[in-house]
This record gives C-alpha cells, structure tokens and sequence, in this order.
C-alpha cells in the first residue's frame, strides 16, 4: 500500500527471502485495510502517556500515526512505545517539521531527522522501527511565499532532494509527505500553473518524488464543487499515473473564520460520513490509500452526534474588552515631566494600558510624573524592558537589575505612583543561537522567565507578563511535556500575543492564530492580550496594519470580541507601537 508498485515488489521479495533490510518495515496494517491515520504533535506524549495516546488511538480504530519526533527522548522510550504499537495493529511514522526547512541552507535539522531515524532503525528490532519519516513543511506559510514564492519553491524542491538523497543510505526509508490540495496551483518554477507541458505543477512534482503523500483535503464535506472529492481528483490521477500512494487528510482543528475547512463543531458522525464518502468514490483508484485526521487531540473533542452550530451566536455581542494599549519604547518620551503628548493620544484612542521602557540610568523620580498623570486618566502602566539577548543564562543579571529598579521605584514613591508590573520583550529566535544550537537556547529562556517571575514575586506582587510570538506553540520545551507556548502562559501572570495579521477572520488571520493559546490559556486560567502591528513590514503585506491604516485596524479589531467570546482568557489588544500609531495612515 506504500510507495511505488515497484518499491512494494521489491520489499515483498525481501521478505519472502527472508532478507529483512534495516529501514522501512512491513506496514501494521493488513494490505487490504485502509490506513486510518492521525497527527501528533505533542512529542513528549510518547514519554508520558504513550499508554494513554495508544488507547485513544484505539478509540478511533487508527492503524497509523505520525508522531512528532523529539531525538532528546531516549531511544528505549521509543523502542517500546512502537512496539506496543505494533503489536496493536499501529504502524508509527517519524513526524518533522518547519516551515523554515523549505529555506535554502536551512535544511539541516530535516537531514538530522532523517539520520537519526535511520540510525535508530538500524540499531533496534524490525517491530521497534518507524515505518516512515513523515514530513509537514508548509513553507508557504512564511511572509515571503505571498510576496515571491519563486525562491522558496526553488529551495523547497532543492532540500526535499537532499532529504530523498539522504533517505536512501544505509538500507533506505520512506518518505512520506503532507501537501494542501492548492499546491496544483504553482509550478516547480514557482509561478502559477499555466497551459506550458514543461512547467510542471508542484504537487505532480512531490508525488512523482516521494514515496507516499498526505493530500491536505480541509473541508467539511466530501460531496459538492468545494468539497474533498472534488478539489483532489487531479492529484490522485497523477498519484495513479506515478504509482505513489495517497491518505486524504481531513482536519478537526477549529477554525474561526473559515469553518468550512473543519469539522469541529460538527460533530464525528459527520466526520465519518464524509470519510466514507471518500472511500468510496476513490475506491477504484489504485492510489489511494485511506485517511488521515488532524489531529489526534482535537478528533477526540469532537461530539458523537452531528452539530451543526447556529449562524449567530446565542448569546448577545460581546462588549469591548477591557483593556487597549500600547507600548512606549522611548523611555525620554515619559521623563522628566514629559509624555503629554502620549496621554492626549490615550484619551483620544480610549487607552487605558501602557507598557514602558525604563531607561535604568534615570534617577527614580524621572518617571513619577507621567505614572501619576497616566494613572488619574485611568491607564494602567507597566514597566517594559528586554533584549533577545536577555533569553541566554549568562545575561539573567540585566533581568535582575530591571527587577531591583522597579521594586526600589515603587517602595519609594506615592501609591498612584507605581507600575503595576514588569513586562519583558526578549524574542530570542533573532539571535543566531536560534539555529544553531535552539535547544540550549530554549532551556535557558524559559529558566531566565521561570527566574523572572520567582524573583518579580519576592517582596511585591508586581504583575509579569511577557511578549510571545503565536507560532512558538510549535516549539518543544527541551525536556519538558509542554511545548514553550504553554510553559510560558503557565509561569507568567499574563502574556501578550504577537498575533501580527492585519484581517480578524480567515485561517490566517488574528482569531485563527490565537485559538490555541486561548485554549491553553482558559485551561491555566490565565490572562492573554493581543498584539497587532502598526510598523511597516517587509515580511508579508498579511503583517501590518502600516498600509491599510488605523481605520482598517479598528474595524478589524472590533470583530475580536465575537471571534474569541468562547475564550475567558481574552482580556484586550495592544497596538505595537505608540511611535507607529500617532503617524498611521487615516
């Protein structure tokens, strides 16, 4: 069922032979079966309740998972998480991923996968090894697809081969990929599809190259011109052409905005009704070979029975929330007597919260001015400070001497004088320890944070809160069973979400991106803010509000209410930043 027809054969006489080669193994599942397959994301899951996560697999009648790798995990938890799988009829595959693996020369965490995968096939029991490498790479996700997406398929195509090359060694293993059904619309050249027979459409490329492909199939219906069948019949006819075999990928992941492309909310009789539509329709396809849900966590949210939620909420409109702010980062702006201007702004916009930086060389007296002036106007004020640098161990002195200031600050001046917290903006992913050596990196941010907060709350319950990027929640703490997303929702008092898009709605937009930090956040029962970007940008005209101007900004932010009125952790928006805002365009 996996790979192309001539792979099989060739396997197959292999183990007739009795010659099991190190690499790929028998599938788990019966030739005649459909795969029924799932995502997991949680990497430390394996280690912690890889029990658990093989007993909700069963729940579902999965026969395969791709299983996000974590090589820090020692190889023995691994050796006997797949071969209790195996013995349950479940077939593990190596999951990986990043959009930034489709960059040119940022390939080498793909080729380190690989390896590892190999290494520990080689090393362990054919009922131990991983069936596949499965890979999620989404390139087209980052900025600079939507500008020119010519160089990154370029690079794309280029670091796939070297994975292919490298898959091949030492006995060869599959490789297995996931492709949104759209990618027919661009070329191996990087343009759109055009009537050229030498420009040949990106995903005939994929299929022609790997050994089996994931079709990311996201709709909620299997019938109709939008729906799954439909929208996939060109790439299983080339699927069938080339001999590669196919899963159709359905997603139960909410999705504010473009509910559409989901399943959630509508219950799993649906679900399973749309799958065998699926089965059925491409029965007489050689190529396809069954189904695959993402993701595990959320399947198993689904209500038994069909849901189909109401066009309008139940409940009245949501109110404004509470808090809209901003963040000052010239600390000579609010010195001295100064910040008049920023507080006219405030008044004029309705902000009643203030993220500030401190320059530390200023006596105390320099701020408690504009604290007091900010406070009598009904804006909270927060003491803002960090460097990416600030993520590495060796600089927890600057964090310290940030703390010591505004602890001394606060004991010496008036009550309606005081900062309410410390609020740290470190972004440690811009420093180039970020590929080069990210694990390190990781474990010391999340202790300098863990140390923030210990010591913030010494003598002084000043609030900690601290800037996140959206897309972190992708990353792994090293060590730990939560990813960095959670770990730093859990320790700090509240965070503000970089949620940098200029629409509220769509699977891309502000909503869409915040949903799981929500989620983790309701669950804490922590506070979240959300940030939106006013400065020009140059990634991606999807980033910030700079073009489309402050009109535009506030019709979209008005809409956050309603999109996020499920969630109790959302408290307000953030504007980065005062310097961009007062200048934006009408």
């Amino acid at each position: 069922m996996f790979g192309k027809t001539s792979r099989k054969v060739f396997w197959l006489l292999l183990l007739i032979g009795g010659m099991i080669m190190i690499g790929i193994k028998s599938p788990a599942t019966a030739e005649d079966v459909d795969i029924r397959a799932a995502w997991v994301w949680q990497a430390q899951s394996v280690k912690s309740a890889g029990d658990e996560l093989l007993e909700n697999a069963a729940k579902h009648k999965i026969n395969r998972l791709y299983v996000n790798v974590d090589t820090t995990i020692s190889k023995e938890v691994y050796r006997a998480f797949i071969a209790k799988a195996d013995r349950e009829g479940i077939a593990i595959e190596a999951l990986g991923g990043d959009p930034f693996w489709g960059v040119q020369g940022r390939e080498g965490p793909m080729l380190r996968l690989t390896s590892w995968v190999q290494d520990y096939n080689q090393a362990v029991e054919a009922s131990e090894r991983f069936d596949a490498i499965h890979l999620d790479v989404k390139p087209y996700v980052l900025p600079a697809w939507k500008e020119d997406a010519k160089p990154l398929v370029q690079s794309w195509i280029s670091n796939m081969k070297m994975v292919l090359n490298q898959a091949k060694q030492d006995g060869g293993i599959a490789v297995h990929v996931d492709l949104p059904f759209w990618l027919d619309s661009y070329t191996v050249k990087g343009d759109r599809t055009a009537d050229d027979a030498d420009n040949e459409a990106l995903s005939h490329w994929f299929i022609q190259n790997v050994d089996h492909v994931t079709l990311l199939a996201y709709r909620d219906n299997a019938q109709g011109n939008n729906g799954i069948i439909r929208i996939i019949e060109q790439e299983m006819q080339w699927a069938d052409a080339s001999g590669t075999s196919v899963t159709v990928g359905v997603n139960t992941k909410p999705m504010p905005g473009e509910e559409f492309t989901s399943f959630a909310g509508k219950g799993s009789a649906q679900l399973e009704n749309a799958l065998q539509e699926v089965a059925t329709a491409f029965r007489e396809h050689k190529s396809y070979a069954g189904s695959a849900v993402h993701d595990l966590t959320y399947w198993g949210e689904l209500e038994p029975g069909e849901q189909t939620p109401p066009e309008k909420p139940v409940n009245p409109p949501a109110s404004a929330p509470e808090i809209r702010g901003t963040y000052i980062w010239e600390a000579s702006q609010v010195t001295d007597d100064g910040g008049d201007h920023i507080l006219a702004f405030a008044k004029q916009q309705k902000i009643n919260w203030l993220y500030v930086r401190l320059d530390l060389d200023q006596r105390h007296s320099s701020y408690r001015s504009f604290v007091k002036r900010a406070k009598a106007q009904g804006i909270e004020v927060h003491a803002m400070g960090g460097h990416p640098i600030w993520g590495k161990k060796e600089n927890r002195p600057r964090i310290k001497r940030l703390i010591d200031y505004v602890k001394n600050y606060n004991a010496e001046v008036e009550p309606d004088e005081r900062f309410e917290g410390i609020h740290l903006d470190i972004e440690p992913y811009t420093l180039p320890e970020w590929e080069a050596n990210r694990n390190t990196l990781l474990t010391e941010w999340a202790s300098n944070i863990a140390y923030f907060q210990e010591e913030t709350k010494k003598d002084s319950n000043l609030e900690t809160s601290a800037d996140l990027a959206v897309w972190l929640d992708t990353y792994p703490l090293p060590g730990k069973d939560i990813s960095v997303t959670e770990f730093m929702i859990d320790t700090l008092d509240h965070v503000s979400l970089m949620a940098f898009r200029n629409t509220a709605e769509g699977s891309n937009g502000i909503a869409a991106v915040v949903s799981q930090e929500m989620e983790i956040a309701d669950r804490l029962g922590k506070r979240l803010l959300i940030s939106v970007e006013m400065k020009e940008n140059f990634e991606g005209t999807h980033i910030s509000f700079h073009e489309k101007g402050a009109e535009e900004m506030e019709s979209q932010l008005i809409k956050l209410p309603d999109l996020l009125s499920k969630y109790k952790a959302y408290k307000g928006n953030l504007v980065h930043a005062y310097d961009y805002w007062i200048e934006a365009k009408p």
